[in-house]
């Protein structure tokens, strides 16, 4: 008996460490987490948004790839393409919890809908062939996934007894 509740308690402490752990790991990342929300919160990302997604393609030539198109659109595309990128990244790093990207999903989508033949251009030109790469399969996986399939903030817990 004995040596099963030492046992027991050995495994609850090694279970309780690892979770302080990696609270610890994600308190490292709030700054950056909170720097990303300062973007997003900004007036000129959400009209760089509205620009691409609703302007780029019937301003410009794909084949110009971003580099060949004017610094506005440039600055646009990379302000949105790449603050979308980060929050794939720290999602993916298990920085952040999945539920925090479900809210930003459309915009991934409706966002690399717009830049996609863009960026296949630009990596043929420059070449980059990873660029944006992991939008792009964010954004293709999240675009087959009904809405409703994953967890999410937008939805309240449910209270379930």
């Amino acid at each position: 008996m004995a040596i099963g509740l030492s046992v027991l308690a050995l495994l609850s402490s090694v279970y309780f460490a690892f979770q302080q752990v990696t609270s610890t790991k994600r308190a490292n990342y709030v700054p950056a987490y909170l720097t990303l929300l300062d973007g997003f919160r900004s007036p000129t990302f959400h009209q760089h948004h509205r620009y691409v997604v609703q302007r780029l393609g019937v301003e410009h030539d794909p084949d110009l790839g971003i580099s060949g198109l004017p610094a506005e659109a440039q600055e646009a595309v990379y302000d949105v393409a790449f603050f979308l990128h980060n929050f794939v990244i720290l999602e993916r790093l298990g920085i952040i919890d999945d539920r925090y990207l479900t809210t930003l999903n459309d915009r991934v989508v409706r966002t690399w809908q717009a830049i996609a033949p863009f960026v296949r251009r630009e990596r043929e030109l420059v070449p980059l062939p990873h660029l944006l790469q992991i939008l792009e399969d964010h954004a293709t996986m999240v675009a087959t996934t009904p809405p409703d399939a994953g967890r999410s903030l937008l939805r309240p817990k449910s209270n379930a007894k």
